[in-house]
């Protein structure tokens, strides 16, 4: 039988592989202790299970992990994970994310793995690529226009 903190710790590990092989000039990494140590210390750069930071992306990025709860079909969402790592995040101005695994779940099956945000956090990422796209249309306007100049 699998130890639920040794399905945790290999999760996050899965994660921080797949996070880093998936986003562009991301870099991400697990967080000694799974962020406990940072929490005891109450040093918030320590804290959450995995961090990372993402090229273009104001703000570092802070993941509470979990898997299980619930098994292959579902997962049993708690409101205390994510405010728990809001108030992480907070605390050192960086993105929460939580996200989760059904346990025992294939590629087969369909989605395996999924994040969830506050919405106050999902607008500040939608706004965040909004005016980044703004921005670029802006440079590429005023490119343009001394090229007719």
């Amino acid at each position: 039988m699998v130890n639920s903190k040794d399905k945790g710790a290999a999760f996050e590990r899965e994660l921080v592989k797949t996070l880093n092989e998936k986003i562009k000039k991301g870099t991400f990494k697990k967080v000694p202790g799974s962020g406990a140590i940072g929490t005891v210390l109450n040093e918030p750069l320590l804290t959450a299970d995995i961090k990372g930071t993402v090229e273009g992306f104001p703000k570092t990025i802070k993941i509470e992990c979990k898997v299980g709860y619930g098994g292959k079909t579902q997962l049993a969402l708690k409101r205390a994970w994510l405010n728990k790592i809001k108030m992480e995040a907070d605390s050192s101005w960086s993105f929460p994310i939580l996200i989760g695994k059904f346990s025992g779940a294939r590629a087969a099956d369909g989605i395996q793995q999924f994040a969830v945000l506050g919405i106050d956090d999902l607008v500040y990422m939608f706004n965040h690529i909004s005016n980044l796209s703004r921005e670029l249309e802006l440079a590429y306007e005023k490119a343009h226009k001394r090229e007719l100049d």
